[in-house]
């Protein structure tokens, strides 16, 4: 009975720590996001910029996605695990935050935060940004299990992952219809949507070539590049696949030529737009990970 008491009063402190390292990481959005110095450090009213409590509690749902990790491993004691939780716990608040500013920098190029969320209140700017949180967090989560704890691994997987990420959002605007700055300012959601669904299925893609076993890092990340090249050729073929199994309605097919742009920018295709985004990524992952040859040369 002692010792299941003790095992209680330890979870209940080590909960206590957790909840200490995410105070830590509210306040280490000053350093790396100096703009919402003065968001971060006020409460916060929702009610008031609904689009600026969905960009700053994104990021609590990132980081808890992250900790999430990280484990406490009681056999090298209570204070050992404490400062392991520590060092790991800092080292992944600044990967991604890191990684958040550099991806939003490329992303939102042409948009401020402060014009879009605390100006304008830009429900589609802070959807787009809640999915980069998500994402980059699952993808930091990835690498950092993948690194088994070791800080020069993680370091190396980190910055292959930000490359990678770096070119997929890029790639957006080739294979969508929908025109991102211009829907943008317009504060249209089914940029959002469409976007959304896009960068859900990149991260489902990237965090399956980094799932695997590796015992050489060369050699994992010539194979994590290998199967990103993959997906590139696979996921376009489902796309346009689905797109013909699933064909949409538009204006030039109803013979009104001026309701093609107005069709596009309705919340239905960017529904549209972001399902097939993401059952193409789910389908190419199937194909790129899930199918076994084994020593025997395939015949047809």
């Amino acid at each position: 009975m002692a010792e299941i008491f003790d095992r209680l009063v330890i979870r209940l402190l080590l909960a206590i720590f957790v909840c200490f390292m995410i105070w830590v990481y509210r306040y280490a959005h000053v350093i790396f996001y100096p703009t919402v110095k003065r968001q971060v450090l006020k409460k916060i009213n929702p009610a008031e910029n609904p689009a600026d409590a969905l960009h700053l509690f994104s990021r609590l749902v990132g980081i808890a996605l992250i900790f999430s990790s990280i484990s406490f491993n009681e056999a090298s004691g209570f204070f050992l695990s404490i400062f392991h939780f520590a060092v790991w716990g800092t080292i992944a608040i600044v990967l991604y935050l890191l990684s958040l500013f550099i991806i939003e920098s490329i992303v939102f190029y042409n948009f401020d935060y402060t014009d879009e969320i605390l100006k304008r209140k830009n429900m589609c700017y802070a959807f787009i940004s809640f999915c980069h949180a998500i994402v980059i967090a699952y993808l930091t989560r990835t690498v950092m299990l993948e690194a088994e704890n070791s800080l020069v691994i993680l370091l190396v997987l980190w910055l292959y992952m930000l490359v990678i990420v770096g070119f997929s959002v890029k790639y957006f605007t080739l294979i969508s219809r929908l025109t991102f700055n211009k829907l943008m300012m317009q504060k249209n959601l089914s940029l959002c949507f469409a976007y959304g669904g896009f960068t859900l299925g990149a991260g489902f893609i990237i965090a399956s070539c980094f799932d695997q076993e590796h015992y050489d890092i060369t050699v994992y990340c010539i194979q994590v590049l290998l199967k990103t090249i993959l997906s590139l050729i696979i996921f376009p073929i489902f796309k346009k696949g689905l797109m013909k199994i699933f064909p949409v309605k538009l204006g030039e097919e109803r013979g009104h030529e001026g309701l093609i742009e107005e069709d596009r920018q309705s919340y239905g295709y960017g529904f549209y737009e972001g399902a097939v985004f993401i059952a193409g990524a789910i389908l190419t992952t199937m194909i790129v990970n899930r199918i076994q040859f084994g020593t025997i040369y395939p015949f047809f």
